[in-house]
């Protein structure tokens, strides 16, 4: 087995290395991607304060710009990345297995619903780890979604689970799953209101309009077809605002290879770094998305959002009229819903506060 620890694994004095071969490692926390990355952050340096953790990073998330920039500005590091460079369920679970079945750690940590976190979850049941699912409970109700599937499964294999809010603990208990359910707000609060307050120093070498809008926009069933990306241009060129696009390589790929070009008012930008985003995101007039996380993000920051899907997982946005679904498929005017939501007033997050520090509290009563 090749793996890629933080600091090299033949070194004599290195920590990790002797905890392993102690069997001091009591949780492991698994991640594969840029959002698990960004609302771990705080939650892992707390972690690995208590001396018997380690973060295991899959690589779902390979290229330099969605990996290792998150690592450089939310201040952590894998212990080991397993680099396996795909996002293939059955490819991430045989790879955590070779290391897992090393050191058998009694807890792991899964976060939401990435396929590193499913194949993380089906390898701590193999090795008879107690599983702990971080951001449980979450439902858009439409099984054509594939995380969706994959969250109710985490949830169905998990022994301890925290969902975020009282809804997604709801949810839960309808799949009659109510034992060993606590409510404890959502990481992201933490992580996004504390960079924040440093974000414009990274901001300051955009050339933006004093007004603008942000656009986000990366989902499969979004950009993956010409007709989606033609409805796409379509709305967007209605809007009477300037709109910042950091634009998704996958998005920027096949806009080209279908030939659509964006509309003048669109400004495309190069992919921001989490601290870069925060900066246009907490400076825009509203954004426009199909993340669930910046859905997340924008009512802890108070800014309107219109959801470019026809289904979300973030009820309580919408709920709390925060948030607006607009399918791209829709007739009616984009403009139209972006105007109205322009005044809408954001006055409550319903995802906690200290949220990481409660967590912390958690798992240190499960794991005694």
């Amino acid at each position: 087995m090749i793996l890629y620890p933080r600091n090299t694994m033949n070194t004599p004095n290195n920590p990790l290395k002797m905890q392993v071969e102690k069997n001091l490692v009591d949780i492991v926390t698994i991640a594969g991607t840029r959002p698990e990355i960004i609302k771990l952050a705080d939650l892992v340096q707390l972690l690995d304060g208590q001396g018997n953790h380690a973060l295991i990073y899959t690589g779902q998330h390979y290229s330099d710009n969605m990996k290792s920039i998150f690592f450089d500005e939310l201040k952590i590091k894998p212990d080991y990345d397993l680099r396996c460079d795909t996002s293939d369920i059955a490819t991430l679970k045989e790879n955590m297995l070779k290391f897992l079945r090393e050191i058998r750690p009694p807890h792991i940590l899964v976060y939401g619903d990435t396929n590193s976190s499913l194949a993380g979850a089906l390898a701590a049941k193999e090795v008879g780890s107690t599983l702990v699912h971080i951001e449980a409970g979450l439902r858009c109700f439409d099984l054509s979604v594939p995380e969706e599937r994959a969250r109710i499964k985490i949830d169905s294999t998990s022994d301890y689970l925290f969902p975020p809010t009282e809804l997604a603990r709801t949810f839960l208990s309808y799949e009659e799953i109510e034992k060993n359910v606590t409510v404890t707000g959502n990481l992201v609060v933490d992580v996004c209101r504390r960079l924040a307050k440093v974000a414009d120093e990274y901001g300051r070498h955009y050339d933006l309009p004093d007004k603008y809008l942000l656009l986000t926009m990366h989902r499969q069933e979004n950009v993956d077809e010409r007709d989606r990306l033609e409805m796409l241009r379509k709305h967007l060129s209605g809007i009477d605002h300037k709109i910042i696009f950091p634009i998704h390589p996958r998005t920027k790929n096949n806009l080209a290879h279908y030939g659509i070009t964006l509309p003048p008012n669109v400004i495309a930008i190069e992919p921001a770094g989490y601290l870069e985003f925060l900066y246009l995101l907490k400076n825009c007039r509203l954004v426009m998305t199909d993340s669930g996380g910046v859905q997340e993000e924008a009512i802890v920051l108070r800014r309107p959002c219109v959801t470019l899907r026809h289904v979300s997982e973030r009820w309580e946005t919408l709920l709390l009229k925060a948030n607006v679904l607009f399918p791209l498929h829709r007739r009616d005017p984009l403009s139209n819903v972006i105007e109205m939501m322009l005044d809408a007033k954001i006055d409550r997050n319903p995802y906690g506060e200290n949220v990481a520090g409660r967590m912390l509290q958690l798992i240190k009563q499960i794991t005694q």
